[in-house]
């Protein structure tokens, strides 16, 4: 009985040892494909990176960035990693954060624009029966076809900021919307309304909390348009712009 016992256990082990043997052998077969589509991946995304770094060349422009074919920018832009832009124009002088996405956007300036921003999101029609993509886009992200044709819907509208504007984190600016110059976006507002210039907006909407400066001297800043001047000229007239 003992006998048996210890031949039917000698079995198990051996058994279990020869799964374990078939299991990493398995694995080691299938690791090349796994290292290849590692490498395709990067591939992919080194090939887009340089891309993005041979297209814009007077543009810092971290790893990990969707831009368009749409897009345009001017120079001396930073444009951190892992962020979305389609469609847009970004003028000199400004900077965007990680994880943003913009589109349809026209940026002035001398903007600062903080990380996990959303401008321009995109909009589904609610006076429809469904606000989903199939019952208005005959071609849509789910193959689906259900309508026999595009049901007229005006899905983007470009968002203007203005120059020296400064959006904080997580802050969303909806469709059509048209920020001011020198105008500041509080962190994690919802922007559903025009901004005027100088104005310091916050919340969900954004309301305005209050002006930068009084009316003087904000219509003597954007009298003077100093964004327009080169940096050497902006530098002789600093003191001048704060008094």
């Amino acid at each position: 009985m003992k006998l048996q016992l210890a031949q039917i256990m000698l079995k198990e082990l051996v058994i279990g040892k020869q799964k374990k043997m078939k299991s990493k052998l398995f694995r080691l077969l299938l690791l090349p494909f796994g290292l290849l589509n590692k490498v395709i991946q990067i591939s992919k995304d080194g090939a887009r990176d340089l891309h993005n770094k041979l297209r814009f060349k007077d543009v810092k422009i971290d790893k990990g960035i969707c831009i368009d074919d749409r897009t345009k920018m001017g120079k001396n832009i930073h444009i951190l990693a892992d962020t979305i832009i389609n469609n847009s124009f970004i003028d000199s002088f400004t900077y965007i954060g990680k994880n943003g996405v913009v589109q349809n956007a026209q940026i002035g300036k001398f903007c600062s624009i903080a990380n996990d921003v959303c401008i321009g999101p995109g909009k589904h029609p609610i006076d429809n029966f469904s606000t989903a993509t199939i019952f208005y886009r005959k071609k849509n992200t789910l193959n689906i076809e259900l309508i026999e044709q595009d049901i007229f819907f005006e899905e983007y509208e470009t968002v203007t900021i203005g120059h020296d504007v400064w959006i904080g984190t997580r802050a969303i600016v909806l469709d059509g919307i048209t920020v001011g110059n020198g105008a500041v976006i509080a962190a994690n507002s919802v922007v559903t309304k025009d901004v005027p210039p100088y104005a310091i907006v916050a919340g969900v909407p954004a309301k305005i909390i209050k002006y930068r400066f009084n009316d003087d001297k904000i219509n003597k800043l954007n009298d003077s348009k100093w964004w327009e001047l080169d940096l050497n000229e902006i530098k002789q007239k600093i003191n001048n712009l704060n008094s």
